[in-house]
């Protein structure tokens, strides 16, 4: 199976990837993407955040937190760095890949929250690309 993966920081990050180690095994193979919007290149170039990370600091961090983790398991995995939102990044990936399925986590949040932050899993499961699964987050 083809899994795209959301590889975001915090809870909801860390929520998909476990669903892959507990759902995925030898055979199976994960893209991790992370997703950087125009606005986010904009705040890491200014200070004092242009000393967050680089693109390559980003690829390895989510090389050491998600795949790594996943190859334990006999899961290949790769990173793809995309320079679009999060839930953008996500469906363009799946859509490429030709994935089976994407993986995406979430916190919990009131409708009104999720209306004005937009978590990914919300921008995804409306036009997905693939069937979707949805990790909750611990709250």
């Amino acid at each position: 199976m083809k899994v795209v993966l959301s590889a975001e920081n915090g809870q909801q990050g860390h929520a998909a990837r476990a669903w892959c180690t507990e759902h995925l095994g030898p055979g199976d193979s994960v893209v991790a993407v992370v997703g950087l919007s125009n606005i986010g290149e904009i705040v890491l170039g200014v200070p004092p955040f242009d000393g967050l990370a680089t693109e390559g600091e980003l690829i390895a961090e989510v090389e050491h937190d998600f795949c790594r983790q996943l190859r334990t398991f006999g899961v290949t995995c790769q990173t793809r760095f995309v320079h679009k939102a999060q839930a953008r990044a996500v469906a363009e990936v799946a859509s490429e890949e030709d994935a089976d399925l994407i993986v995406i986590g979430k916190r919990p949040h009131s409708r009104i929250a999720d209306a004005v932050i937009g978590p990914v899993a919300t921008h995804v499961v409306h036009r997905p690309p693939c069937p979707v699964v949805v990790v909750p987050a611990s709250a």
